[in-house]
């Protein structure tokens, strides 16, 4: 029988040595310098015998016992077992990070109705004031948007209807109202609250844990009445579009998205990205990590309906380059990370909602 060690374990160093576990289970067992080296010498797959063996003929039965236990701790893997590196099928796939980031994000205590509650908002209040709610660049060229939004006269039911995602714009601009009406909506807030021991907490159309609305946009414009082509930064306070960069080309916004037309071909692409800091202060467990995910899909249809309502196209993807994006935004990674790119821009006349290399389905696959 071959044997492997598991590709990833917890290790947990001691006086005398060190405690090896699995992610996600408690379980532990001490490894002192033989038993690690054995680990060492099974990084890929080894014949246990041969593995035993190496030790030398009068060691080999001890080490055939110490692999034993190995195995039946599962921090060796054989060969022979279906799952891969003792994942059931589903992690496979999606690896050890996704299955122990789930595990360990399950089953928070929010304090929802809990005495516990005002003694634990005490205690994050107390370490220091929480991030500014809005995030601005003073001294940046700055073009102020129409204040009064666009009126949404079309009925609800028929922008559910039309909503969908587009593919194919035509080389047509759209006005400043219309792109001030989107990020009105989509970004900016309706009103402010008192949120007692939190502070001041904004209320927008979509909905935002905790009120902490960490989500900014980031507005690269190539066909927009009024806002010259460049990268903005969307200043909801001041509702207004704060210039970063005037160089910026479709062909930029291309090599970041691995080239998805209608990521760039539209009249403007939004990037969004999620302040962290914003949802760590008030939400200090693992399960706030996905926090921002619901938040940016919430921001996402909250664009794309308002855009609908305009009579306007709009994208929405996540296929692009993390990095290379933040890079692009002059933005700290670690601190504030891309989560979104939406586009939007006159929709092609007939365009079908079905990408261009995708033909309908079949009524009989439908059925």
């Amino acid at each position: 029988m071959k044997v492997r060690r598991r590709a990833h374990l917890v290790c947990r160093w001691l006086p005398d040595g060190m405690l090896v576990g699995i992610p996600n289970e408690r379980r532990w067992m001490k490894v002192n310098k033989t038993l690690f080296e054995l680990l060492d010498g099974a990084r890929a797959w080894v014949d246990a015998g041969e593995l035993a063996a190496s030790w030398g003929a009068e060691h080999a039965e001890q080490a055939g016992k110490a692999i034993a236990a190995m195995l039946a701790a599962g921090v060796l893997i054989p060969d022979e077992r279906p799952e891969s590196d003792g994942l059931p099928k589903l992690w496979a796939y999606w690896g050890i990070t996704a299955e122990r980031f789930h595990v360990d994000s399950r089953d928070a205590n929010y304090l929802v109705d809990s005495p516990e509650r005002r003694a634990a908002a005490e205690a994050i209040v107390a370490e220091g004031a929480p991030p500014p709610i809005f995030k601005e660049y003073p001294g940046r060229p700055v073009v102020l948007l129409p204040r009064r939004p666009l009126p949404l006269a079309t009925a609800i039911d028929d922008v559910f209807v039309a909503r969908r995602t587009h593919r194919e714009f035509t080389d047509g601009g759209v006005g400043a109202d219309q792109l001030a009406t989107i990020l009105f909506y989509t970004f900016g807030p309706q009103r402010f609250l008192d949120a007692g021991l939190f502070g001041v907490q904004q209320s927008r159309v979509s909905s935002s844990a905790g009120g902490r609305h960490e989500v900014e946009c980031y507005v690269v414009s190539y066909r927009v009445e009024g806002v010259p082509a460049g990268l903005y930064h969307y200043s909801p306070r001041q509702h207004a579009l704060e210039l970063l960069r005037d160089d910026v080309a479709e062909q930029t916004v291309a090599d970041l998205s691995f080239g998805q037309e209608p990521s760039y071909r539209g009249a403007f692409t939004l990037f969004t990205t999620a302040v962290a800091a914003r949802l760590a202060w008030k939400y200090r467990h693992p399960r706030a990590y996905r926090l921002w995910m619901y938040d940016a899909g919430h921001y996402g249809q909250t664009f794309t309906l308002t855009c609908t309502a305009l009579g306007l196209g709009a994208f929405q993807t996540v296929a692009f380059k993390d990095s290379d994006v933040e890079r692009f935004l002059g933005v700290d990674g670690d601190e504030e990370f891309a989560v979104y790119l939406l586009s939007a821009g006159v929709p092609r006349a007939g365009a079908s909602a079905q990408p261009s290399d995708t033909p309908p389905a079949p009524p009989a696959l439908v059925v």
